[in-house]
């Protein structure tokens, strides 16, 4: 749905059979018992679950996220530029300094890019001399990605780039690492487990 209506502390949306106060704590049982009633009599008839007053573009959590990123990828390109990369082929080469030679496709769950995404953009930065795919010997079905020298001595101006980029945000670190961590926390934790697990498994697999 994506949106946040505004609503009163008494208000309260059907989720499978779980029943949320639009203040985002669970109801009373007494209410909770009310409100299974009063869903039962849904006018639709067709769903379980209550509608929401459609909100305003302000409102919606899902246009918060969007323009969030899109405001922070404008505001981080010019210093990538600096570095001859673009935003994806960054988180590319971020995950190599963290974790070392990866598989393909555990680099596409790191990165949660499908690997028809992944796969042209690691050939870009082979070319850019930055990283190097190879066979592993044990497993030919395997490619592992690494860095080049090249590609590791990059590390020491993005670090340079980064304590730039972030007195630039001229915001406080502690409010900052806050949102991350709330952000991942979103992440983590929205939406059905069982379809995070499965692309898991899917990846590993042609890994």
């Amino acid at each position: 749905m994506g949106g946040l209506a505004r609503a009163t502390a008494s208000d309260t949306i059907r989720c499978d059979d779980r029943l949320v106060s639009a203040s985002g704590g669970p109801t009373s049982l007494k209410d909770e018992q009310m409100d299974m009633r009063r869903v039962a009599r849904n006018r639709t008839g067709r769903s379980s679950i209550a509608p929401v007053e459609m909100p305003g573009l302000d409102n919606h959590l899902c246009f918060a996220l969007y323009a969030a990123s899109n405001h922070m990828t404008r505001l981080f390109v010019p210093f990538l530029k600096k570095l001859g990369v673009t935003y994806p082929q960054y988180l590319v080469l971020v995950v190599l300094w963290e974790r070392g030679a990866q598989g393909v496709g555990e680099m596409a769950s790191a990165l949660q890019m499908d690997l028809g995404t992944l796969s042209p953009m690691l050939k870009r930065l082979e070319a850019k001399g930055l990283v190097t795919r190879r066979r592993q010997a044990t497993d030919e079905r395997r490619v592992l990605v690494d860095l080049t020298p090249k590609g590791v001595s990059l590390r020491k101006r993005t670090e340079q780039m980064l304590g730039e980029f972030y007195c630039f945000l001229n915001m406080p670190l502690d409010e900052l690492f806050d949102l991350k961590d709330q952000l991942r926390h979103f992440v983590n934790s929205a939406g059905p487990k069982e379809t995070m697990a499965t692309a898991v498994k899917l990846s590993e697999a042609v890994s």
